[in-house]
């Protein structure tokens, strides 16, 4: 018999497949709009993460300002949810996709020595992946809960489908021999599970985020790039790519320039940092 979860998820999959684009984000919009309200951790947590962002830029951030802020994050989540149930049926979607940089990582591959992608909770990630997949990339990503709880097992099955093979945090040794083959591994940077982090200057103050990205390419020699999947218009997505970042020094200075790459992104696309857990230790 099928757990509910898979039955929901059946509903819902089933759901973005029949109906129109533009209705299927309306409705995650809607149900964003009137869910997050209520889960109150998560909600404090968005507003005080985007008071640090609009702090460092110098921009006053009233309590209106970031609560206006805070439910773009929201609306943009819901979308993004919408998204990943629409994963197999893109072909059948009207949805505009552009693709920035595919040159860097081309010629990242090309290097033979493996490519790692790191990326963030920024955009619509998972239909970043998905869109990677389309254009005939294999690459390996580690995920633990996504999105929820209960849909995790199926997002998981939804990418091995897709040829994304989905690893667990622990499976370093997975990665490495990944890497050593030539492979692609896409890496979220600000992802709550991960073996060991780095303290670096993330918007002016110290923030703890993974070390995975920098001491695998230090170790394996490989290529380092970051990419994103942004939103340009409610249905129009921009891959974006960035050029290779320098792998010299040390763990903590590797991980600073990644850093720095991921700031100028979520500077440019604030509205799309979906980013509910608190990142800075000092957070009240």
């Amino acid at each position: 018999m099928k757990s509910l979860s898979t039955i929901v998820y059946g509903c819902l999959s089933f759901l973005a497949r029949m109906l129109p684009t533009g209705v299927a984000y309306l409705i995650g919009e809607t149900l964003s709009i009137v869910t997050f309200p209520l889960l109150r951790s998560r909600k404090r947590n968005l507003e005080s993460n985007l008071k640090v962002v609009l702090a460092h830029e110098g921009t006053p951030h009233a309590r209106s300002q970031t609560t206006r802020l805070a439910l773009a994050v929201a609306v943009n989540f819901g979308r993004a949810v919408v998204d990943a149930f629409m994963v197999p049926y893109l072909d059948s979607k009207a949805i505009r996709i552009e693709v920035k940089g595919k040159e860097h990582l081309e010629s990242a591959l090309r290097a033979g020595r493996g490519v790692i992608l790191v990326t963030a909770h920024l955009g619509t990630w998972e239909l970043g992946g998905a869109v990677l997949a389309a254009m005939g990339y294999r690459f390996t990503t580690v995920a633990g809960t996504q999105f929820a709880p209960w849909l995790s097992p199926h997002i998981k099955t939804l990418k091995q489908a897709i040829g994304i093979e989905v690893v667990a945090h622990t499976s370093a040794l997975r990665i490495m021999r990944v890497l050593k083959t030539g492979g692609l591994v896409v890496l979220h940077i600000d992802g709550d599970r991960y073996l060991g982090g780095l303290k670096v200057s993330f918007f002016g103050r110290p923030a703890t985020v993974p070390r995975g990205p920098a001491a695998l390419a230090l170790r394996v020699g490989a290529k380092l790039l970051c990419g994103f999947a942004v939103r340009k218009s409610r249905c129009e997505i921009a891959i974006e790519i960035s050029r290779e970042i320098p792998v010299i020094g040390n763990e903590t200075e590797v991980t600073q320039r990644i850093i720095d790459v991921v700031e100028t992104n979520i500077r440019k696309h604030k509205n799309q940092w979906c980013m509910f857990r608190a990142i800075w230790e000092d957070q009240q």
